[in-house]
């Protein structure tokens, strides 16, 4: 009887357990399948980040990293964190408020811990998961953790693409354009440099050409480091062309140690390179680069001779090799080429070579309009006509009279005055016949003044900006032309876009309508300017004659150039070198009279330099 009532509390309580055990169990399955779901209807419905990682640490909280597909961690990398665009306002904002920005990414654990959950499960993350990331640490400009990023992604055994070297370079070019204390200064620099020197070696590795929206971020990043060597090295390896000596190609490219060949060179690569060189201060490589890169080189086979032919005295055959047929690369100049030469050059205060390239401007300007002229004439199709690529411009003027002002150059100033005539005559000539030329036509005007907006000749190509000094900006040209983005901020560069640099595009066709407009524009800037030069030259001369007046009241030396040394002169003598007027005098009546007149503003700004003294015995004034 004991036995059996044993057994049967026995089965009971194994019963009784086996139904508890099944119970807890559908429960931790029914609460697992609950939180998967209510994350899954958080993803689909896109809620707030903050949400969506709450529901995301439940399921790890209570379970393993184990019960969520691969495809759920991936989706919760995504929209854990706030878009792209917000992040990018947000600092803006803090920016504004004069806030200080710190350097890395707010939700920079949350992109760690997904990821270290993704291989754990043993898979390992795709490169667009890394991507995602990149992209947010690029925002805020973060290139530390894009470094490494970079880096996890070469020891996972995945092959970077062109778009992983473009966020990598897109975090360091922005971090470069953001407020830093100036004790961290270099250290950021020296930073910047070498992550961006093992980029270079990594894509070289790699084979990864350089697209146009990355070599446009490296540039700025050159820009900005102002690193000349690095700079070298970029436009060897994209264009074959070595800095250092133009006009020879570089020996690896000569043994075909290069694995890839060198991309087309463009007018607006040679643009690049000379405002860049021109940053670095490197003004003897600028008009070196200019000269050799704007010009075909002639081959060197057809100057080569032999310097043993006369003395081969035992018969013996003495090899020359032959150069290579490696032609340079070179690219025609246009309007932009000049401005930014003679920028640079005025800037590093070069009169000479100044004086030099405005004629040579000035020369290409009139080669080019008569080109133009005797087409035209010789009855050519204004539609088959080709627009000029180049025109002299009020901004090159102002750079050679700018060097002149500031350091009070009085005979660059003279020459530049002597010039302007001819400058304006032109201009005015062609604007004339290009308008009888249209009425003659019949063609109409154009329906919009924001016409001359389309195709303008650039005349700047980066704005005003220090030629030492980073933060540059730059004007962003047509998108058509496939050429480098000089968009302003290094987060509008589209890394998405695999296009590779182009040649230079062929030439518009001629716009009688926008070539008039841009004549126009051209002309009343330079009248303008002229007549500020005149007042500049007058009062730069007055001061100079002043100054050296003073020195002669003091009984001091001045130099001569009548008599090529250094001497005292009279006073009297002094008046004549300069042509000094005597004292004017004027009734006291009349000076009483001015005074009385309504519009007596607009006769003292007139005579800004009458100086009126009290009256004398003899009842008169003396100005």
């Amino acid at each position: 009887m004991r036995t059996l009532r044993a057994s049967v509390l026995a089965r009971f309580s194994a019963r009784a357990s086996s139904t508890l055990a099944f119970d807890s169990t559908s429960h931790l399955d029914s609460l697992q399948h609950t939180r998967i779901q209510d994350l899954r209807s958080a993803l689909l419905k896109g809620g707030a980040p903050s949400r969506i990682w709450a529901h995301y640490t439940n399921i790890l909280n209570y379970f393993n990293y184990d019960v969520l597909p691969l495809e759920l961690h991936q989706q919760v990398l995504r929209q854990c964190s706030p878009p792209v665009r917000s992040v990018r306002l947000s600092d803006a904002k803090r920016l504004a408020q004069g806030k200080r920005l710190e350097h890395r990414h707010l939700h920079e654990g949350r992109f760690q811990a997904i990821i270290s959950n993704i291989r754990a499960l043993g898979c390992t993350p795709s490169l667009d998961d890394y991507h995602f990331i990149l992209e947010h640490f690029a925002a805020v400009g973060y290139h530390v953790g894009c470094h490494q990023v970079y880096q996890e992604i070469i020891h996972l055994g995945l092959t970077p693409q062109t778009k992983t070297f473009g966020l990598c370079l897109q975090a360091i070019a922005h971090r470069l354009t953001l407020p830093t204390f100036e004790v961290f200064r270099m250290r950021l620099v020296a930073q910047t440099r070498k992550a961006l020197d093992d980029l270079m070696s990594d894509m070289r590795r790699f084979n990864v050409p350089f697209t146009t929206a990355n070599l446009d971020l490296a540039l700025r990043i050159f820009k900005e480091t102002v690193d000349e060597e690095g700079l070298n090295k970029l436009v060897k390896w994209t264009y074959g062309i070595d800095l250092d000596n133009p006009d020879c190609s570089p020996l690896d490219l000569l043994e075909n140690q290069t694995t890839s060949s060198p991309q087309p060179f463009s007018t607006h690569a040679l643009n690049t390179i000379i405002d860049t060189l021109g940053r670095f201060g490197d003004i003897s490589k600028v008009v070196q680069a200019f000269e050799v890169l704007s010009q075909p080189l002639p081959q060197a086979k057809q100057y080569r001779f032999s310097s043993f032919d006369d003395e081969d005295d035992f018969g013996v055959p003495v090899h020359v090799p032959s150069p290579s047929n490696h032609s340079l690369p070179y690219a025609l100049p246009n309007t932009t080429t000049y401005s930014m030469l003679l920028r640079h050059i005025s800037r590093a205060r070069h009169s000479t070579l100044a004086r030099h390239y405005l004629i040579q401007a000035f020369k290409l300007d009139r080669q080019l309009a008569f080109d133009l002229f005797t087409q035209i004439e010789e009855e050519k199709p204004l539609a088959q006509l080709k627009a000029p690529r180049f025109s002299l411009t009020h901004d090159m003027v102002l750079s050679v009279h700018g060097l002149a002002n500031r350091y009070k150059d009085l005979g660059l100033m003279r020459w530049l005055l002597s010039q302007m005539p001819k400058f304006l005559r032109n201009k005015r000539v062609d604007l004339e016949y290009y308008t009888e030329l249209r009425t003659a036509l019949g063609i109409p005007l154009p329906d919009s003044p924001l016409h001359e907006a389309e195709g303008v000749i650039p005349t700047t190509g980066v704005s005003s900006s220090h030629s030492h000094q980073p933060n540059s900006r730059q004007v962003q040209p047509d998108p058509s032309s496939g050429n480098v983005q000089d968009v302003g901020s290094p987060l509008d560069v589209d890394v998405n876009d695999q296009k590779l640099p182009e040649p230079s595009p062929e030439a518009k066709m001629f716009d009688i309508n926008l070539h008039i407009s841009i004549l126009t524009r051209e002309l009343d800037k330079l009248l303008l300017l002229a007549s500020k030069m005149d007042e500049v030259y007058g009062r730069t001369m007055q001061r100079r004659k002043e100054r050296l007046g003073r020195r002669v009241w003091e009984n001091r030396s001045i130099y001569l150039t009548d008599e090529d040394r250094r001497q005292v002169v009279t006073r009297d003598h002094w008046q004549q070198v300069v042509n000094f007027q005597p004292h004017l005098k004027i009734p006291a009546c009349k000076i009483l009279y001015l005074r009385n007149l309504r519009n007596l503003r607009s006769v003292v700004d007139f005579s800004q330099s009458i100086e009126v003294y009290h009256p004398r015995s003899d009842g008169n004034y003396y100005i």
